[in-house]
Formats: structure tokens, sequence, C-alpha cells
């Protein structure tokens, strides 16, 4: 009897808790039909919410965007869309994107090239850019230099981790996961204990 509490206990523990919450805003410079980036978007969020993270989108533009749209909020990260990386010419030319900050200092700006994209076909383009995003949000997310040697977050992608990809199967690691929770927590936390 005493497992059976045990166990409802847990489950009762898991329902109340809550997933950890990122705002996010998306940047499109490079023109991205609105269905494709809405299917890119929808991409990130499955991926994040498989790994109980929840996605809150902001956008001042907008009047549907989570959120006073006039106040950026504190913890704020951003996925800027660029057309193609000409104007960084120290990177490779098949690079899909690349995100900001310092082994010191984490940044809050991942750019994805959107013209990665237009060697595949029309029908998963949308999927694959909300798979480039979430990979570019995952370097703001977690510590410096976290490419794994497998799932989402491997530096250079090949043609199984594409496929896998088109599928909806390329994934973070469970450790990437928990440090990913545990920053969006921090996030949380330095807004909840901003001066008022």
């Amino acid at each position: 009897m005493s497992g059976l509490l045990a166990a409802l206990f847990v489950a009762n523990l898991q329902l109340v808790s809550k997933p950890s919450t990122i705002t996010v805003a998306v940047y499109d410079d490079a023109g991205v039909p609105p269905e494709w980036l809405r299917q890119a978007k929808g991409e990130l969020e499955r991926i994040y919410r498989e790994i109980e993270v929840k996605i809150v989108w902001w956008d001042p533009g907008r009047p549907d965007s989570q959120g006073d749209g006039h106040t950026v909020p504190h913890n704020l990260l951003t996925v800027a869309i660029r057309r193609n990386s000409t104007s960084l010419s120290a990177l490779p030319e098949n690079t899909m994107g690349i995100a900001s900050g310092t082994a010191l200092e984490p940044g809050r700006v991942a750019y994805v090239f959107y013209g990665q994209t237009e060697q595949f076909t029309p029908l998963v383009r949308g999927r694959l850019l909300g798979h480039f995003m979430a990979h570019e949000l995952g370097h703001l997310l977690l510590p410096p230099y976290s490419h794994s040697r497998s799932g989402l977050m491997r530096a250079r992608w090949d043609r199984n981790d594409l496929e896998r990809a088109q599928h909806g199967l390329l994934r973070f690691t469970p450790e990437q996961a928990a440090l990913i929770r545990a920053r969006a927590a921090d996030l949380a936390a330095d807004v909840t204990n901003l001066p008022r």
C-alpha cells in the first residue's frame, strides 16, 4: 500500500509542477514565408515542450503577443533570422546559425540563416528552420562549447541528422535538457528578484 501512496504522491507533484518558461522574440529579416515561419515556431515549441520548457513568444508589434507588448521582458532571448551569413565573413559557408555570448557571459541573441533551408524541399523548410532555431537557442541556454556527439546540439549535421529533424526525431540529450531547465529557472528567478 505504501508503494501506491508514494506513486500517487509523485504523480500529484508532477501535476503541480509547471514547466520552466522562456520568453523568446523572433525577428525575421530574411522574409520567411509566414506559413513556414509558423511551422518553425511550432517545431521549436514542440522540441522545448518535450524537455518540459514552455516557450512564450514576445512581439512588441503584435496585439496577440503574450505579456505587455510595450515593456521588453527582462529575461528575453532573441532569435534573428537572416538570409545568409555573408555579413559575417569568418563563418564557413554552410553555417546554419550562431549565438552571441562568451565563456564568461551568456548571450541573449542567436542568429539563424534561412538560406541554408533552401537546399531542401519546401515541405520541410519550416520544420528544419525550427530545428536550426532550437539549436541556436540551446546555445543561449547551455554552457559554452555545448556541442554534443549526437542529437540536436551536434556541431555538424549529416544526412541522418537532417532526416531525423524532418521526422521530428532530433532532440536534446537528457543532460542538456536538465541544464536548459535549470537555466530557464535562473532566467525566471532573475525576473522575480528584480527591484520594485
